[in-house]
């Protein structure tokens, strides 16, 4: 006899029908019913106003119409609406259905896009919630074209998907369509691809190169903490960007980027990026981020270290996993370091500012951003180098950033960390004081330093002038030179000429240039495009005044600009040829591969 009491059983489910209205104008419908007992008090429906993973308020339910409730005789309801996204519904002791239109045409990792050939729906975007009450969902589609199948990372059960609580839903995103579902399984885990859309790539390999991402975190990590994975690649022209959710991943590409190697590297660091979420920000997270508050932003200084060490991991794990050469990573690295030594916004914000100024500035950007912010994302990545630098340096060569996420990991798992979680860690591996590091470049906003990567790597971070950097047959070319010495400090709008930013204290700043001005012609030529305006810039020489005429608010100013020499410099990271073993051995330790340039040969006496 089994004398022991039966759990209580939960609440019962909301129950969630989705079917499309007019594909064509990308309209769908979505009826929920809600159980008996449910709005017994009355109760308030809401609609997020944001998705986590992407920071910043996009008040889904500016796509959300033909609200309507009814009970379970068909009776219509009052509907009171409380402010943008929220509606209160009269106590019913019955079952209630409600239902409404979806406009669905953004095709974004973060929102709804539905159309004849397929469908994306976003947790947040789609389902209605009730506030203050926590309550799992089935949800079910009727409708679509008898061709199409249902991919998300809830498990089905006759024919619905059922989701723990309304953040698993929003966890959870659904992809209607033809896809090409491939599969493979890892430590235990049962992966899926489910591909859309055409592209003229190789399929193999892109599932090949998933795979090999997957093992790499898992051996970084030691486990797969999920018993099933599943990623969403959508390929669509002019498109990218991912969204990571706890056992799936949301991924977007240009089909014509597999043209070409580069491509494929660049899809599998996308890959990378996003699964290595699975344990940064996804389990191993700031204490705001989950459980959320889906009406409000939701305030961080911590995204330097969830999206900007992510940043960074990507390009170890595509390392590792052997998906993309080190040439190739060394040329972004570098490219993203010039931008960060370059950008006046540098002196301007620093890390935990950017992290937590998320939802209004790097979101929001403006013709302001490069000369008033940094990316956390990317010099977030930068300083986790360093600091990975730092680390190896500290424990002879030992360990790394691997092992800094490692140890947070087996320390607190699936659950909340802290900044002095992180600095603990950082002390531990390194045995150095993270105070003077955290305040030079999390809080601070010091120039990045390459010294500790160079001591760790034997690698050479080399400043390049503009004239010492022409390629197309110029190199030599002395106009070619003294033209790349010219600099005014200003930024055209694409092939327009208006202003798009003008860098503090540059000539441009000092003429009277601004932003959204039209510079109409330089010392007395027309300019119709901005490659005019550059190339009559060009004509001068350093320390020469030219005369601007420009367009301001209508009218027509003439300014006096004294060029410059150029003083912006590339930099270009090579492997030193005379690198220690040490290093080469730091090197191999970090990316699994051996150190670009052969040792040198002992000569023989």
């Amino acid at each position: 006899m089994n004398d022991r009491p039966r759990p209580e059983p939960g609440p019962a489910p909301i129950e969630a029908l989705v079917s499309p209205l007019d594909l064509g104008m990308h309209e769908i419908q979505v009826t929920l019913t809600l159980p008996a007992g449910a709005l017994g008090q009355g109760a308030v429906l809401v609609l997020p106003a944001w998705t986590p993973g992407s920071y910043l308020i996009r008040d889904y339910a500016r796509f959300l119409d033909r609200l309507r409730a009814c009970d379970q005789d068909g009776r219509t309801l009052a509907l009171a609406k409380l402010d943008k996204q929220r509606w209160r519904l009269e106590a019913v002791p019955g079952p209630v259905t409600v239902s409404y239109r979806l406009f669905c045409n953004d095709l974004t990792v973060r929102t709804n896009h539905a159309d004849p050939t397929h469908a994306h729906l976003v947790g947040a975007a789609t389902f209605l919630y009730l506030e203050g009450q926590d309550r799992p969902y089935r949800v079910a589609f009727q409708g679509w074209p008898e061709d199409w199948r249902v991919a998300s990372p809830l498990p089905e059960r006759d024919g619905a998907w059922l989701a723990a609580d309304h953040d698993a839903l929003v966890d959870s995103p659904f992809e209607l369509g033809t896809f090409r579902l491939h599969r493979f399984s890892l430590r235990g885990c049962d992966f899926r691809l489910a591909v859309t859309g055409p592209h003229p790539g190789d399929e193999a390999r892109i599932l090949e190169g998933t795979r090999a991402v997957a093992a790499a975190c898992a051996d970084l990590f030691g486990c797969l903490p999920m018993e099933r994975y599943l990623f969403l690649l959508t390929f669509s022209p002019r498109t990218h960007g991912g969204l990571e959710h706890r056992d799936c991943t949301s991924l977007l590409a240009d089909p014509f980027q597999l043209e070409k190697a580069e491509g494929y590297w660049d899809l599998f660091t996308l890959v990378a990026h996003e699964f290595f979420h699975v344990w940064n920000v996804k389990r191993l997270r700031d204490r705001v981020l989950g459980p959320f508050d889906y009406q409000r932003e939701n305030f961080t200084r911590l995204l330097w270290f969830h999206e900007g060490g992510t940043s960074f991991m990507q390009y170890t794990v595509v390392l590792r996993a052997g998906v993309a050469p080190w040439a190739w990573v060394a040329k972004r690295l570098a490219g993203s370091w010039t931008d960060n030594t370059t950008r006046a916004g540098r002196r301007e914000q620093s890390l935990e500012e950017a992290s937590f100024d998320a939802w209004i500035r790097h979101y929001k950007p403006s013709e302001f951003t490069s000369n008033s912010t940094v990316s956390y994302y990317d010099k977030g990545a930068l300083v986790a180098w360093m600091m990975d630098a730092e680390l190896r340096l500290g424990s002879g060569g030992e360990h790394g950033l691997d092992r800094f996420f490692a140890l947070l990991w087996n320390r607190f798992g699936d659950g909340p960390v802290g900044d002095g979680d992180l600095r603990a860690a950082f002390r531990e591996i390194s045995g150095q004081d993270p105070e003077p590091f955290w305040d030079r470049y999390i809080r601070g906003t010091e120039d990045l330093d390459p010294g500790a990567i160079q001591r760790a790597y034997g690698l050479a971070f080399n400043a390049q002038a503009p004239w010492q950097g022409l390629s197309n047959g110029d190199p030599g070319d002395p106009e070619a030179l003294r033209r790349a010495r010219v600099y005014a400090g200003i930024a055209c709008a694409g092939e327009t000429t208006t202003v798009a930013n003008v860098m503090p204290g540059s000539p441009a700043a000092r003429a009277g240039l601004g932003y959204g001005m039209e510079i109409l012609g330089v010392d007395g030529w027309r300019t119709a495009a901005a490659g005019d305006v550059h190339r009559r810039l060009g004509d001068r020489n350093p320390g020469d005044r030219v005369e601007i005429l420009a367009v301001e608010r209508g009218r027509i100013r003439s300014l006096t600009l004294a060029l410059e020499e150029n003083p912006l410099r590339t930099v270009h990271i090579v492997a030193e040829p005379g690198a220690a073993i040490a290093q080469r051995e730091a090197f191999s330790a970090w990316t699994g591969q051996p150190f670009p340039v052969p040792a040198p040969r002992a000569v023989r006496p």
